[in-house]
């Protein structure tokens, strides 16, 4: 008997351990779409976002037909995903149209990528975007005028960044 609460403890010791792993584990939206989507669809994925999908009663959908994106990225074009890399990729979709491509209008032609440059160049230290050499506030240093940024433009730089910084992989 003593045997088998052993065995039955260790088990459910060993199963929270393995739970916990996955749930710290997380999914890289920006290289899902790259190893998944992007041999088909060229465009950057937050960029294929505001050209063909809308946010419908909080309902990601293509924009032509309607067609919820959850239901079609199950099997798109013989891509099978899990609903984990579903949701990733729903969350950039739907980032990517909120953040209405603002950086790319105004910072990219300086900075290439958004993810690239967030990721190389910007920490989240004490709840606030800084430059990760100079230490410098972010929200700052927008707000006076670099960029030409408004100030609600300013508001959805920090909050692409810092999703940026939330999905970069650990």
């Amino acid at each position: 008997m003593q045997k088998r609460r052993t065995t039955w403890v260790l088990a459910i010791l060993l199963s929270s351990v393995v739970g916990v792993r996955a749930a710290e584990q997380t999914i890289e939206p920006h290289a899902l779409y790259e190893a998944k989507c992007q041999s088909c669809h060229n465009e950057h994925g937050a960029d294929l976002a505001r050209q063909k999908l809308a946010v419908v009663k909080d309902v990601l959908q293509v924009s032509r037909t309607g067609v919820a994106v959850d239901k079609l990225l199950r099997k798109h074009h013989g891509i099978k995903l899990s609903d984990a890399e579903t949701a990733a990729l729903s969350g950039l979709f739907k980032s990517g149209i909120r953040w209405a491509g603002v950086f790319q209008h105004r910072c990219a032609s300086c900075h290439d990528k958004g993810v690239t440059f967030a990721r190389s160049q910007l920490s989240f230290v004490d709840g606030r975007i800084k430059g990760s050499k100079s230490n410098a506030d972010v929200e700052s240093y927008l707000s006076t005028g670099h960029g030409a940024a408004t100030p609600s433009e300013v508001q959805t730089l920090l909050e692409m960044f810092k999703y940026q910084l939330a999905t970069m992989p650990k």
